[in-house]
């Protein structure tokens, strides 16, 4: 129940569900520019609301979203842990399969693959089922992320033509839809393919308020070049998503970004650039699971 039925709570949950609307054009502002603003913009809000009702789940599920985007591990398993460890816990039923799709995004960034896998498959048969009764963009998203992320390519592919006759007036939706498409062309090795999936990615991240969001899109559409061997267009490409990354002050994806730059400047036998983006890499803003890639560059670039 809500302790406090404001319009502008009611605007907010909207807005988080893809329906944004001129009078929720208050709350943008202060999600587009950072992580912990939007995160302190929706705990105030929840204050509002009880536990474990409809409306506090919307806004939890988006804080967990923020969380596991700028890949803050710790405190995502700090909302998540009172969910997992309380067998009497009574999640509402619709947000158990949310539960388990970050509990399992969690364990795969903890090293823990087979577990993940678990908790990842009851998500989608979940997740599925919510979309056959009835079909939302952020629920087809999840469906579809993880089917590429179970391997399921197949069923996968065919999901996301079904996802892309959908007439929903969402950005969001379209720019993952591609990027999905974007991790299965990778994964099958197709490089055109992965190249064409990240342009569409990139044009519908440009048309969101987010620059996080737009700072990903860059940085994938630069892979793809560079895994094509166009290394100075894959350069200008992650440029861009660093500037992106930089105006919403996430501090992950910038640091994950000039990695990748040297990374790039490596693959193109220029160790001096490569040396040059190492040096600007902050350790202690990067990524754990990003360390070991950046301990071979360092390697990989010494001077003789």
């Amino acid at each position: 129940m809500i302790k406090t039925p404001s319009l502008s709570i009611l605007l907010f949950f909207t807005f988080f569900l893809f329906h944004i609307n001129a009078a929720s054009q208050d709350i943008q502002p202060l999600c587009e520019e950072s992580a912990d603003e939007c995160l302190a913009k929706i705990s105030a809000q929840q204050s509002y609301l009880d536990e474990n009702t409809p409306p506090w789940w919307a806004l939890q599920v988006r804080r967990l979203d923020i969380l596991f985007n700028v890949q803050r591990f710790d405190e995502l398993y700090g909302l998540l842990r009172p969910w997992l460890e309380n067998t009497n816990s009574k999640v509402l039923p619709e947000y158990k399969p949310v539960v388990s799709l970050f509990f399992g995004k969690w364990l795969r960034a903890n090293g823990r693959e087979n577990e993940a896998i678990v908790a990842l498959t009851e998500a989608l048969t979940g997740l599925k089922a919510q979309y056959e009764k009835m079909p939302s963009p952020e629920v087809g998203t999840r469906v579809l992320n993880l089917l590429g992320v179970l391997g399921k390519t197949k069923e996968a592919q065919d999901f996301a033509v079904r996802l892309e006759g959908e007439d929903y007036d969402a950005p969001i939706f379209y720019k993952e839809i591609f990027a999905e498409l974007g991790h299965l062309a990778l994964r099958e090795g197709d490089n055109a393919k992965h190249i064409e999936y990240r342009i569409k990615s990139l044009h519908w991240a440009l048309k969101l308020p987010n620059l996080q969001q737009q700072a990903v899109a860059y940085s994938n559409y630069a892979v793809a070049l560079r895994n094509n061997e166009n290394y100075e267009e894959a350069e200008k490409a992650f440029l861009k998503g660093l500037a992106c990354a930089k105006q919403a002050k996430d501090v992950a994806q910038v640091n994950s970004i000039k990695l990748r730059i040297a990374e790039n400047a490596t693959l193109d036998n220029d160790a001096e650039k490569a040396r040059h983006w190492l040096k600007r890499v902050s350790v202690e803003g990067l990524p754990p699971l990003q360390l070991a890639r950046y301990r071979k560059l360092v390697r990989e670039n010494a001077p003789n």
